[in-house]
Order: structure tokens, then C-alpha cells, then sequence
């Protein structure tokens, strides 16, 4: 019997892993050809597209996408259609606002044709209408693969067979539109299909769709601020040092690519440090603590050595990173592996969320005035060397916060036993 639930979770772990698998593997193959087709310059404006719907996608998922997993596994069964039927009538409203203001920015930062840029919007803000995270909060790695990162994928397969006849942004842009719609059309109907308790109502109204808003404040506001660590500097790049976008770009995806490959880990060490109780758990926090900054160091040796070697096989030979570049990409990959682990991992379990909401606002007080100000001295690498520096910051201090935590701990006086005067020690 007790191998049941252990088989259960590995069949869960395998289905959330080929969706990270098969997600990786075709974003990541397809950039050559993206690069090799469009050339350098559109394949950085496309990304400088991503980056700039990554940030519009924050006001659209406002905050289900960060706290909708949590939300979805702690609602009855029966009522999670209805909420997640609410929730898109919500975040429509949102996409409409957001899909042509950040049409509007695009034209601003990038050269891309209009009707292009129209498109890309569509297209990169609408998997913010999606339905990945109620189905990771359902425990269905299978429907997110089949329902949701399948059509995505292939919109992105589909696009980049269609450059090799029509050799144009607005081709690859609009097969993604395509296919982003047909995700989020079957991922809405394999979300609301039965057991619900009651028959499904879409309450179109405005008022009662920006109410729902206000139960998500927290999850926007976490949201926003990783998303404008993560993104913000691609657009810096197009603003201060154009000519940088297409190396920028490259390395950048490398190491997100680098980052979700670390996904798992992270899952694992999440589950390992609560799984055998309080006492335990304490123990195995500050054992993580102790050795991940180890661990982060020398992931950021790895890929700073690995992206030079790498850039020009995924680029076809268009886009060489050199070590001016590669180095600081490094440094962040190492600060950022430790905050996840010790952000995640530890300070939750030790109900110290506060500090990591404040960690990561430092972060971004740190790193939007000084990428700006780097990256009009050093170009591409002083952009990437101000988000290094504030990742390091974050990362520090979340690690001296879990030290702190404990050292309080141990100061404080244990309770003395209360015992029976007839029969204690002392006695006489």
C-alpha cells in the first residue's frame, strides 16, 4: 500500500517534467531558425517582445498565475469550474486593456512592423488567459501537457516550418497567435468541463470582474515585481544600447533555459525539507542554507564557461557571447539559484514571507536605476553586471535573514521542566 502514493507522486513528477521537457526543448531548437531566417536583429525584437509582454502579462494574469495553484487545491473540487470561470472573465478585461498599450510601447522600443508588433502583442500576452496554473493546482500534469504547453509548442513548430516558405515576422508571430488561442480555448473548456455542483454562469459584468481583483493584490504584487527583475533588463538593452539586443537576447534565453532546467531540483529540496516533520525540518533548512551558495557557485561557473561554447550552435553561427558577457550571466544564475532555494524552500517553511517580499523589492530598488545607469557606461555587460549585483543582494540577504532566524532561536531561554519536589534531583 505504501507504494501507491510514492508511485502516484513519480507519475506526477514525470508528467510536470515532460512538459518542462518538451516546452525547453522546442523553444529552445527553434531559435537557429528563428535567427537563421529573420536574421539577428528581428529574432532580438521578438524577444525584446517577449520580454515587454512578460511585464503587460502581470496586469493580465494579476496574480492568478503566482497564487491560482495555491487557490485551485485548497477550493472544494466541485467549485473550482466557477472560480476559474470568473477568473477569465476578470483577466479578459484585463487583456483588453493591456494588449494595446503594450502595442503602443512596442512601436516605441522596437522597429518592428506595425502590423507585426499588433500581432506579437496578441500572441505573447494571450497565454496570460491560459489555464497552466489551474490545472498545476488540480495536481494534472497530464492536462497542463495536453491542454495547454502541447498547443503552445506547436505554434511554435508550425511557425518557425512557415518561415522556410514565408520568411517574415508577422508569419511566425501569427502562428503563435493561432495556436496561444487554441490553448486557451481548450484549456477553458478542459477546465470547466464537469464536476462542478452547480450549472456554470459567466457574469460578464465590469464591476463584479474588477472586484475579483482585490483577493489577488499579494499574488500581483509578487508577480510584478520578479517579472520586472527578470524582463525589465532586455528592455533597458533595446533602450540604451540597441545594437546589443541579438547578443543580450541569446544569452538571456540560454540562461532561462539554464534556470528551468534547475526547476526540479528545486521541486525536490521543497518537498525533502517539511516531508519528516518540524524538528527535522529546521535542521535540514539550515543544512540547505548552508551549502546552496556552493551549489550556486558553481552553476555559475558552469554556464558562464558553457554560454560562449553554446552561442553560436543555437544561433547557426549568427551570434558568438563572448566572456565580457557570459561571465556576469554567471553571476546571476548562481545568485538566483541560492534565492529560489533559500526564498522558497526556506524561508516559507519558517513563515518569513515578509522577508522574501522584501528581498525582492530590494532587488528591484537596486537593479532598475543601476542597469540604466551601467548600461549606458558598459553597454550590454554593464546591464548584465547591475542585475548580478542585485541578485546578490536578494540572494544574500535571504540567506542571512535564515541565519538570523535561527541564531534568535537558540537566544531564547528553554522552557525549565517543571518537576515534583518529592521526587526530583534535589529532593532531600
Amino acid at each position: 500500500m505504501a507504494s501507491k502514493p510514492a508511485s502516484a507522486l513519480l507519475r506526477r513528477f514525470g508528467g510536470f517534467a515532460t512538459s518542462l521537457l518538451f516546452s525547453t526543448a522546442v523553444n529552445l531548437l527553434a531559435i537557429p531558425f528563428v535567427i537563421s531566417t529573420l536574421g539577428p536583429g528581428i529574432w532580438g525584437e521578438l524577444a525584446v517582445a517577449q520580454a515587454t509582454a512578460a511585464i503587460f502579462g502581470v496586469v493580465v494574469a494579476f496574480g492568478w498565475g503566482t497564487v491560482g495553484a495555491a487557490m485551485v487545491a485548497s477550493t472544494p473540487v466541485a467549485r473550482r469550474p466557477q472560480m476559474f470561470l470568473n477568473s477569465v472573465v476578470s483577466r479578459l478585461y484585463l487583456f483588453l486593456f493591456a494588449a494595446p498599450v503594450m502595442f503602443f510601447v512596442l512601436l516605441l522600443l522596437t522597429r518592428v512592423d506595425p502590423v507585426a508588433a499588433a500581432v506579437a502583442s496578441l500572441a505573447y500576452l494571450m497565454p496570460f488567459l491560459g489555464a497552466s496554473w489551474y490545472f498545476i493546482g488540480q495536481a494534472k500534469p497530464w492536462s497542463l501537457l495536453f491542454f495547454d504547453v502541447l498547443p503552445q509548442g506547436l505554434g511554435v513548430v508550425t511557425g518557425v516550418i512557415l518561415l522556410q516558405f514565408f520568411p517574415y515576422a508577422i508569419v511566425f508571430a501569427g502562428s503563435l497567435l493561432a495556436f496561444n488561442v487554441i490553448a486557451v480555448a481548450v484549456g477553458a473548456l478542459a477546465a470547466t468541463k464537469g464536476g462542478h455542483e452547480t450549472p456554470l454562469t459567466m457574469n460578464l459584468g465590469f464591476v463584479p470582474a474588477m472586484q475579483r481583483l482585490r483577493n489577488q493584490k499579494f499574488g500581483v504584487i509578487a508577480a510584478g515585481t520578479g517579472t520586472i527583475n527578470s524582463n525589465l533588463p532586455m528592455i533597458a538593452v533595446s533602450l540604451v544600447v540597441p545594437p546589443a539586443v541579438p547578443l543580450y537576447a541569446l544569452t538571456d534565453k540560454l540562461f532561462r533555459f539554464a534556470v528551468a532546467g534547475f526547476g526540479p531540483v528545486l521541486q525536490v529540496v521543497q518537498g525533502w525539507i517539511p516531508e519528516s516533520g518540524r524538528a527535522r525540518s529546521m535542521e535540514r533548512i539550515q543544512l540547505v542554507a548552508k551549502f546552496v551558495p556552493a551549489v550556486g557557485a558553481l552553476g555559475g561557473v558552469l554556464l558562464a564557461v558553457l554560454i560562449p561554447w553554446a552561442s553560436p550552435i543555437f544561433s547557426r553561427g549568427e551570434i558568438t557571447v563572448g566572456y565580457a558577457l557570459s561571465i556576469p550571466f554567471g553571476l546571476i544564475f548562481a545568485a538566483v539559484l541560492v534565492a529560489q532555494v533559500v526564498g522558497l524552500a526556506c524561508l516559507i517553511p519558517l513563515g518569513e514571507g515578509a522577508i522574501l517580499a522584501k528581498s525582492t523589492a530590494l532587488g528591484a530598488i537596486l537593479n532598475v536605476p543601476l542597469m540604466f545607469a551601467m548600461g549606458a557606461l558598459y553597454g550590454g555587460s554593464g546591464v548584465a553586471w547591475a542585475v548580478g549585483l542585485s541578485e546578490v543582494v536578494v540572494a544574500a540577504y535571504q540567506v542571512m535573514a535564515v541565519r538570523r532566524h535561527f541564531r534568535e532561536q537558540a537566544l531564547k531561554p528553554v522552557p525549565e521542566s517543571v518537576e515534583d519536589p518529592g521526587t526530583g534531583p534535589t529532593a532531600p
